[in-house]
């Protein structure tokens, strides 16, 4: 299949475009695009042809497909390896398999599953979703002075997150501290990251990822049904396809933010005003003790510091902090 094709009818699936457009737009005769539409035909993708407006995509493949994801994507790291499979026990998993064959195969591997066994969340929560609903992919990132940068990692992928659903959804999309991404301050998307520093502090990342697209509220557990959502229970669902992509290049611009310091202190920046915690009350859970407070601020390396009753300010780290309240 010609992955360029299938981008160009996934990019104007609202509406047509004649095969003497898509031609001048992919630098092809009309005939060769006429044929790979024919292709497309072949393999699943259903495109209505209409005299005056071309041919339209109506419906794709229900999978993430490799060639699509990749395609073009001129990334410096992330996705120059992608791999997409049907079911995994957790993507995040795989991508540990491959990161033991050292930073040359496996730094910006990026692997996504279509439906996840065990799929995991921060502080041993499980991560589950039907099949064929949800972004689940995790990124092998190959990073100095492990783990010091996992937690500005975790708040470099939530941004990154946010950023690719504004990107595809047009809906502003936030970050709840310290791994939530939120829409109208319901979760449609979450964070972890897992590090293992290795000899001179230098060593691999995963970065794992979930986002809700295409579930209904049934798919979610009554408990929790109020605090979240899918992006197409907010708005038009998007396309999985190119949300993964739009993900791919947000993630490979936040590595390349933290190569330095000036890069890593705008990347906070932008994180903290995406945060839609700045500014409220919260309880948190740190050493078994629950302290509240107004948030006022992210640290440096992506702490909350709350204002206490009495007035202190203390920093409370993501990775030894649980939000209770």
């Amino acid at each position: 299949m010609d992955a360029r094709v299938s981008l160009a009818l996934r990019e104007r699936r609202a509406q047509g475009i004649s095969l003497a457009q898509l031609g001048e737009l992919l630098a092809m005769p009309p005939a060769r695009a006429l044929r790979a539409v024919e292709e497309l035909s072949r393999l699943g993708f259903v495109i209505e042809t209409h005299p005056m407006m071309g041919v339209r995509l109506a419906a794709a493949p229900p999978s993430l497909l490799e060639a699509e994801v990749a395609c073009g994507l001129a990334t410096r790291r992330v996705g120059r390896r992608v791999r997409c499979v049907e079911s995994a026990a957790s993507t995040n998993d795989l991508a540990w398999e491959a990161a033991g064959g050292g930073p040359e195969a496996s730094d910006g591997l990026a692997i996504f599953a279509e439906h996840q066994s065990a799929g995991r969340g921060r502080r041993g929560n499980r991560w589950l979703a039907p099949p064929h609903s949800s972004i689940l992919c995790s990124v092998v990132a190959w990073l100095p002075q492990m783990p010091t940068l996992a937690a500005v990692l975790t708040q470099g992928a939530a941004l990154a997150s946010a950023q690719a659903v504004q990107d595809q959804c047009g809906t502003p999309a936030g970050i709840k501290w310290p791994n939530d991404v939120v829409v109208d301050d319901r979760k449609v998307g979450g964070i972890l990251v897992e590090a293992r520093p290795a000899a001179g502090g230098t060593g691999p990342a995963v970065i794992g990822v979930g986002l809700n697209c295409t579930q209904g509220p049934e798919a979610f557990p009554p408990d929790i049904r109020p605090a979240v959502a899918s992006l197409g229970m907010l708005g038009d669902e998007p396309d999985r396809t190119l949300l993964a992509r739009s993900l791919l290049r947000r993630l490979d611009e936040v590595l390349a933010r933290m190569a330095d310091a000036v890069g890593m202190a705008a990347l906070s920046r932008d994180a903290a005003d995406r945060c839609r915690t700045l500014g409220r009350r919260m309880s948190v859970m740190e050493g078994g003790r629950v302290y509240s407070g107004e948030v006022v601020d992210l640290d440096a390396d992506y702490g909350l510091i709350l204002r206490l009753p009495e007035g202190e300010m203390r920093s409370f780290p993501a990775m030894t902090t649980h939000v209770v309240g």
